[in-house]
């Protein structure tokens, strides 16, 4: 399955948009966002692609941790299968976008804890 950066971003604020007026779909994307996602794109997401879903209740901090590198420094089985029949562009395009993918997912996490954090201070008040 190939997802552009376009169609990922349409799916996170499909979801969100859902999970924020529905209250059953809300509890299906803390349980199981695979099957949240497929819900709102009728698309499935491999069990090998990583989601994190909080809920915006409290404070969150998230830390990834990159691919352990072996010292030998070969290439990983996610590096090879991108590449396979020795096209470096193809890599290269690859990490391009899970890097876009992920720098858009990180800013996305940002302004919903921006957002969470600047609702707990108004409740406080």
């Amino acid at each position: 399955m190939s997802w552009t950066n376009e169609q990922v971003q349409e799916t996170v604020a499909s979801v969100i948009e859902k999970a924020g007026s529905d209250d059953a779909f809300r509890s299906l994307c803390l349980t199981d966002i695979y099957a949240a996602v497929k819900e709102v794109t009728g698309k499935e997401i491999p069990q090998e692609f990583k989601i994190n879903v909080i809920d915006a209740k409290g404070y969150h901090a998230n830390i990834v941790l990159p691919e352990a590198k072996s010292s030998s420094d070969e290439l990983s089985e996610t590096e090879l299968e991108s590449v396979a029949g020795g096209s470096k562009s193809g890599a290269n395009d690859f990490f391009g976008t899970v890097g876009s993918i992920a720098e858009d997912a990180a800013r996305t996490t940002i302004r919903v804890g921006e957002h969470a954090a600047n609702t707990a201070i108004d409740r406080s008040f």
